[in-house]
């Protein structure tokens, strides 16, 4: 077992990452509580939890809720169901966040059409089987327009687009950086699979992830609760 601990923390030492955002979302919870990122800590908590199962369940078939059922890839499971929560509480904490009604509803009807690119994947790849890659990028995509409109509207409004005690600025901005170049990656790395391992595209990934939480540790650590808006 120390072995296996020894090994995840060498193939995922990323998710101290995860681990020391999770810490620091709690410790400024008093500070956004009552904000549209209230919910922040569990999504960060999830996705901790889900990427150690993730872990165990690639790297030791023999972990598994469901031992006997051999055909079914729960990893894969996992993170499209992780998929369906993470991108809609960001979907709708933005539509919250925007002012102009207009972009609320660019904000709405995009969101919808990225659940939908979800349930059309179904109709062509398995669920269970693997990950819905052309969703995950779909929604990734939306998710970058939803965070423009975000500045856009600030912007049009006359608040300064850097706002440095705002959390919302810090999330947008790591949320930004990840998702400008993820769903590339994730796209190379399961139709071009050769060129994902020829170029090392986990590693950049695991350098993107840490960049997000770094700016998510950022926010947390010099928010200020009057400042989110």
């Amino acid at each position: 077992m120390t072995q296996e601990i020894i090994d995840f923390f060498q193939r995922s030492y990323f998710v101290f990452a995860y681990g020391i955002t999770l810490v620091l979302s709690i410790i400024a919870y008093p500070k956004y509580f009552d904000t549209h990122f209230k919910y922040l800590p569990a999504i960060i908590a999830y996705t901790l939890l889900n990427e150690i199962l993730g872990y165990f369940i690639r790297y030791y078939p023999d972990f598994s809720f469901f031992p006997n059922i051999q055909d079914t890839r729960f990893n894969d499971i996992i993170y499209n169901i992780y998929d369906l929560i993470f991108f809609p509480f960001f979907f709708y904490a933005y539509w919250n966040l925007a002012i102009n009604k207009k972009y609320k509803k660019w904000i709405r009807n995009a969101s919808i059409l990225a659940m939908l690119a979800y349930l059309v994947s179904c109709f062509f790849q398995n669920p269970t089987y693997t990950t819905l890659f052309y969703a995950n990028a779909f929604a990734s995509w939306v998710l970058l327009f939803i965070i423009i409109l975000y500045f856009k509207d600030k912007r049009e409004h006359s608040l300064p687009l850097v706002q440095p005690y705002n959390l919302a600025f810090w999330v947008s901005i790591g949320l930004f950086i990840f998702h400008l170049f993820a769903p590339v990656l994730f796209l190379i790395g399961y139709i071009k699979y050769q060129l994902w391992l020829a170029y090392d595209l986990r590693t950049i990934l695991h350098v993107l992830i840490i960049l997000m939480y770094l700016s998510f540790c950022i926010g947390f650590f010099v928010c200020r609760k009057k400042a989110f808006r």
